[in-house]
């Protein structure tokens, strides 16, 4: 007991150890995101390895105390890094900003800091407003061709360097492109090749830093073994010294406010560009953890842990915080998860900026901007890929084109237009998908009643009647939602019903929900088919459910019946085209509801002779039954059949306030003739919808009459096999 006790104490500390050493595999990545934050400021990008490591430090232990997820690691990310980059971009332009002086560098900082602390509060307020959950409803089309997106960005990001120029080197100037330095692009692509390489042949071991370090061997080599050559800078001199909170201090000079008035939009647009795209890849990658991890994060939480770390980024002058996919793989990969592994990184990442300064000035720009080139591949979205191996495998399908088409759109508008545009790209995207994919499931199916018949069973003479009839009811089921952009279809096929239709049911038992417009589509469907001489009838509709509430809520069909419910409304879509087939019947001069077959009529006594119809008269006894009363129960014995002359009887099977129908016996009849002759007891009730009259013939006296006069027996038999052939053969 007492050695499982130590194991259990020192696994906290294997964990932690893990969290450190995912760090040191991870500082490339902080070193290329934070130069690529600041890649317009050119000599001066360095700051922008420091501002990433401030981040690193003080947002990524706030995060790790308060964040929820299974691996509170959070840390810059490339997408996060090019949105800040932009707005650098921007900034650069304003020759007010000197760059060559430390005070033009800390007030463009400080603004770009600004943000950062903007993008905190945003994701604040997006917590408190329950907004994480949101996430999980982005369509995935929208998010890969923003992914997408971002990894193209990466990589026209690095071809200058990778070629051995300056950062912001326009390649459209082809005296520029003669100053390429093709051992630089060797060099970069090694470096990249040697990550790939790692990774296939041992996935255990840590990529990106022995790809660094092939790299900076590779380029000191080429250096000794060609003097002159130049394969583009280093990272140079870093910014060291203590954290503290004044990263915004500079925006307190007096020539601050001309510059935030000018600026200011573009700062809180970035922030919130920031808020949207950082809390979104935060709650995927969290998403993702736990189904590495098994466990459960709380959205709301994490924005507000994301938020209060970001805050403290950029009050500290860092760069913007996410919870890093690449880092949470990594630390399940080395078993590194709770609190204690992120709060190890955050002492690596401080150890290492204290104490390699000088090491990490020394580094080649194009050995990172090689190790750039990997996480730009490995941005690039893994679905989109597989859809392309669809795609080229000879796949053409319509839903396979909607979304390479959707995801193609959106990369496009983020290389060319940039991370605002894609963003509304984005929502207006999502909005027109969720539209057409409710527009496309609203009309589920469309029959006939000559297709789909009442669960009722009709005399003969009624039955033929309706034969004729039903093609002129429509039934039509709908699901997923009726709203402002499904209600047009459903108007549209309303309009081509036939001319000679007489009854629309609309079968609403599947709509998940209903919104104003698809109450008002429907109330004035009901008008304008009235207007037409059609019936409209609601199926999955009552007074007291949800859609019938809804649809009184929006103003519609409010008048009632005394008993709060609607004649045009029904429980299901039999019930309503029942009601549809008793129109027909009224239509034709026949009221279903006041029938009466004489017991010599009914299914059992055809073709009996006046002399046999009087035996069997002398054996059935009549029953009068009230509207609601139990014929008999599921269970009881079925020693008779019944024959049912006036009124109507139900099978009814199920609990609940709304029992679903087997079938409906109208006058004629016969009823528990299959029990009577299995022996078998009742499988469902039988109950009364209408005062009625039935007829019993026990078994005891169907067998009397059989040995009687077995010519008898052979024809009440016959009967009752051709009516439960009818029963089959249906529609009735």
């Amino acid at each position: 007991m007492g050695e499982r006790q130590k194991v259990g104490a020192l696994t906290p500390i294997v964990r932690s150890l893990s969290g450190a050493v995912v760090a040191l595999e991870t500082v490339a990545i902080v070193l290329t995101l934070g130069l690529l934050a600041f890649a317009p400021l050119g000599a001066s990008a360095p700051l922008g390895i420091a501002a990433a490591f401030v981040a690193v430090m003080t947002g990524g232990l706030v995060y790790a105390l308060l964040g929820s997820a299974a691996s509170p690691s959070a840390g810059p990310t490339s997408a996060t890094a090019l949105i800040l980059a932009g707005l650098v971009a921007q900034l650069v332009q304003d020759v007010r900003f000197d760059l060559q002086s430390p005070e033009g560098l800390a007030m463009l900082m400080a603004l770009a800091a600004s943000s950062v602390v903007l993008m905190g509060l945003f994701q604040i307020l997006m917590g408190w407003a329950g907004l994480g959950r949101l996430a999980r409803f982005v369509p995935q089309p929208v998010l890969a061709g923003f992914m997408n997106g971002v990894a193209l960005l990466i990589l026209f990001s690095q071809i200058p360097i990778l070629l051995g120029l300056p950062p912001l080197t326009r390649l459209t100037d082809p005296t520029v492109l003669s100053q390429a330095q093709p051992l630089a692009l060797f060099v970069g692509l090694a470096t990249a090749g040697t990550v790939w390489l790692v990774n296939w042949k041992w996935s255990r071991a840590s990529a990106s830093l022995i790809g660094l370090a092939f790299g900076c061997i590779l380029f000191a080599i080429l250096l000794a073994a060609v003097p002159g050559l130049h394969l583009g800078d280093v990272v140079g001199p870093l910014p060291l010294g203590q954290v503290r909170l004044d990263g915004l201090q500079p925006l307190a000079d007096s020539g601050a406010w001309e510059l935030l008035r000018d600026h200011g939009k573009s700062v809180f647009l970035t922030g919130a560009i920031l808020a949207v795209i950082g809390s979104l890849e935060s709650l995927l990658v969290a998403l993702a953890s736990d189904q590495r991890g098994y466990s459960q994060h709380d959205p709301g939480r994490e924005l507000l842990s994301m938020g209060a770390a970001n805050m403290v980024s950029g009050l500290c002058g860092g760069v913007p915080l996410v919870l890093s996919n690449a880092r949470c793989v990594l630390l399940f990969k080395n078993g590194a998860v709770g609190r204690g592994p992120a709060l190890a990184s955050v002492i690596v990442y401080f150890l290492i900026y204290v104490l390699a300064g000088p090491l990490l000035a020394m580094l080649p720009k194009v050995v990172l901007a090689g190790m750039m080139v990997t996480i730009a591949v490995a941005l690039g979205d893994r679905w989109t890929r597989q859809l392309l191996g669809q795609w080229w495998s000879g796949e053409r399908s319509p839903d396979l084109r909607h979304s390479l088409v959707v995801v193609a759109l959106v990369g496009v508008v983020t290389v060319l237009f940039g991370f605002v545009a894609a963003v509304g790209m984005g929502c207006l995207l999502a909005m027109l998908m969720f539209i057409s994919a409710m527009n496309r499931s609203l009309i589920r199916g469309r029959f006939s009643a000559l297709e789909r018949p009442s669960r009722r069973i009709y005399g003969p003479a009624q039955a033929r009647l309706l034969q004729l009839e039903r093609q002129r009811v429509v039934l039509i089921e709908l699901e997923g939602a009726l709203f402002f952009g499904s209600a047009e279809r459903l108007g549209i096929a309303a309009s081509a019903l036939a001319p000679d239709c007489r009854c629309l049911v609309l079968d609403l038992s599947q709509v998940s929900m209903i919104d104003a417009s698809g109450a008002m589509l429907l109330q004035q469907l009901s008008g304008q088919l009235e207007h037409r001489g059609v019936s409209l009838l609601l199926a999955g509709v009552s007074a007291d459910n949800d859609r019938g509430k809804r649809l009184r809520n929006f103003g519609c069909f409010r008048a009632s019946l005394p008993g709060g419910g609607r004649a045009d409304w029904w429980p299901d879509a039999d019930r309503a085209i029942e009601a549809a087939e008793q129109m027909l019947l009224s239509a034709a001069g026949i009221d279903a509801s006041q029938t009466v077959v004489p017991l010599a009529d009914a299914s059992l006594m055809r073709s009996l002779s006046a002399d046999q119809f009087a035996r069997v008269r002398q054996h059935m006894q009549a029953h009068s039954l009230r509207a609601g009363e139990i014929l008999f129960h599921q269970g009881d014995p079925g020693d008779r059949l019944y024959v049912l002359t006036q009124g109507s009887i139900s099978i009814i099977g199920g609990k609940g306030p709304v029992r679903p129908r087997f079938v409906s016996f109208s006058p004629g009849i016969m009823i528990g003739e299959i029990s009577m002759l299995d022996g078998a007891g009742r499988s469902a009730d039988a109950i009364a919808d209408t005062d009625a009259v039935v007829w019993s013939l026990t078994r005891d006296s169907f067998d009397a009459l059989a040995l009687a006069d077995p010519l008898l027996g052979e024809r009440l038999t016959r009967n009752i096999a051709i009516h439960l052939a009818d029963r089959l053969r249906g529609p009735r």
